[in-house]
């Protein structure tokens, strides 16, 4: 009998616990939601050193230029995900958190697009290039120092990011190629594309260029140029050649 009444008893407390814990959740619960926003905290992510927005164009979106008001609100009135939602309409912001904690503040997380190219078309504007394909407009406030991307064909691509094509996916699998290779980063100034999908590369030293042919065996390509810049180039000059061919299989052939 004693056991059971033990048992019963550690129930009945063990229940009390479990009721007094909710209570206090549902307590804080209210009291949070009975906050006004106090502050609003933007943290940019300048990871790679870009920065093509600051704290205020990051204000400027979550008010919607003032037209909504943030500071003194209620925080369970703040549509958190419209506010998500208005942040990420700006072209170089490719993520954003917002959420309140326990202080009353607002705390908006922003991730900025990188860009790894910029668009150099005959005419028209110039454009960047992000790391997912997308195409971001050119900034007054900061310029990137990426390759450039020219050439007849340059300016089909400002008409859609080049994830949404054929050909476009596969100049950014070149592009991204170049970016992730630091060696291919600080050799190559330009990649030139023109209306068939040939590809001229542009070093930054030497007088040679390099025509590497269509959008394919890239990595095979790229190994047997670095032959080219490591064996040939130092034993016989950087301005031997004034062209180099990738087209044949197995075959460096400079001219």
């Amino acid at each position: 009998m004693k056991w059971l009444n033990h048992k019963i008893t550690k129930g009945l407390k063990y229940s009390a616990l479990v009721i007094l814990f909710f209570v206090a959740i549902g307590f804080t619960q209210r009291k949070q939601n009975q906050r006004v926003c106090r502050e609003i905290h933007i943290d940019i992510d300048d990871y790679y050193d870009h920065y093509f927005l600051n704290e205020e164009d990051v204000m400027f979106l979550i008010s919607e230029g003032g037209k909504h008001q943030i500071m003194g609100t209620l925080l369970n009135e703040l549509d958190l995900k419209n506010i998500e939602s208005r942040v990420k309409t700006h072209k170089f912001i490719r993520d954003v958190q917002v959420f309140k904690d326990l202080k009353g503040n607002l705390i908006t997380k922003v991730q900025q697009r990188r860009p790894i190219a910029r668009i150099i078309p005959k005419q028209g504007i110039h454009a960047y290039i992000s790391s997912h394909g997308k195409i971001l407009p050119i900034s007054d406030r900061f310029t990137a120092r990426v390759v450039l991307v020219g050439g007849d064909f340059a300016q089909e691509l400002l008409k859609n990011d080049l994830s949404e094509t054929y050909r476009g996916r596969d100049l950014l699998e070149l592009l991204k190629f170049i970016d992730e290779d630091e060696f291919w980063r600080a050799q190559i100034a330009q990649v030139n594309i023109d209306w068939d999908g040939n590809i001229i590369l542009i070093p930054q030293v030497g007088k040679q260029y390099v025509e590497f042919g269509k959008l394919e065996n890239t990595a095979f390509k790229f190994k047997k140029l670095k032959v080219f810049y490591t064996k040939i180039l130092p034993s016989q000059g950087w301005n031997k050649y004034r062209k180099v061919n990738l087209n044949y299989k197995n075959q460096i052939i400079c001219e």
